[in-house]
């Protein structure tokens, strides 16, 4: 009796899963959007028409014509693969718009109400076709911060970190830098930055123009010795021009060494 019953439940849920859900009554194309069509769909057991809208790849892979008969599984199908298209398009825009990591475009997209796994076929795609790199992306943050925008290496580390790139990606954009970049961005920013630097002893401004380059994410080192560079060119400066030294002969010493070591690691 049970084993009769089961077969029969088995036999039903066949018979429900290969039914008509719904028929396909019109097809439009969409006359703003290139290759964009919509679809209207009616329920088979009556009710309102749904309307959505397709990508011609869809129309093709899913041979949506006019009368095309639609299962409850095919519906469903369909539906999340027109969410994947949506989710691939916006996705498109968004980059079209600025590079972005795959943490922050799947916030993006999340954003827009996309659901978890149509944001992760999306993501995935577009890995796939090379159209969202982490490991690239971080090598050319790294270098336009480093050498354009004079930041640190500490702080690019941190900025790339919290935008979701992977330690390994980070470590390698950072020691891919050239050469002496940070080196010498420093030294130009130090050199930039101490005739603006306010304080009636030398020590004073020195710590305050030091406070700006680790704020901006320089290693101590380097921080300390852009700084010391910085007060003898314009000390050497003033001596050339035949001015009267306004540094004290206590002054001439080095940075506290307590100060240097105050910016911890990120």
């Amino acid at each position: 009796m049970d084993e009769h019953a089961g077969r029969k439940g088995n036999l039903n849920n066949g018979e429900k899963s290969s039914a008509v859900h719904a028929v396909v009554v019109g097809i439009e194309a969409d006359a703003r959007r290139s290759s964009m069509y919509r679809i209207a769909v009616v329920p088979q057991n009556g009710g309102e028409s749904e309307l959505i809208q397709v990508h011609e790849d869809t129309m093709v892979s899913w041979r949506l014509l006019k009368g095309r008969r639609l299962t409850l599984e095919e519906w469903e199908g369909l539906k999340r693969t027109e969410q994947l298209e949506q989710a691939y398009r916006s996705a498109l825009l968004l980059l079209d718009r600025k590079a972005r990591t795959r943490k922050e475009l799947e916030q993006a997209l999340k954003r827009k109400g996309f659901e978890a796994e149509a944001i992760a076929g999306c993501i995935d795609r577009l890995a796939k076709h090379r159209l969202i790199d982490d490991a690239n992306y971080a090598a050319r943050f790294a270098e336009q911060k480093v050498a354009n925008q004079r930041k640190g290496s500490r702080l690019v580390r941190q900025q790339l970190r919290s935008r979701g790139v992977a330690k390994q990606d980070v470590d390698t954009a950072i020691s891919s830098l050239e050469s002496g970049v940070e080196r010498n961005a420093a030294m130009e920013f130090a050199l930039k930055k101490w005739p603006s630097v306010k304080g009636e002893r030398r020590r004073e401004r020195e710590h305050k123009l030091l406070g700006m380059l680790l704020r901006r994410g320089y290693p101590t080192s380097i921080a300390v010795e852009a700084v010391r560079h910085a007060a003898r060119h314009f000390e050497e400066e003033d001596n050339a021009r035949g001015r009267a030294s306004s540094w004290d002969e206590e002054d001439g010493g080095e940075l506290d060494s307590a100060f240097e070591d105050s910016y911890e690691d990120l």
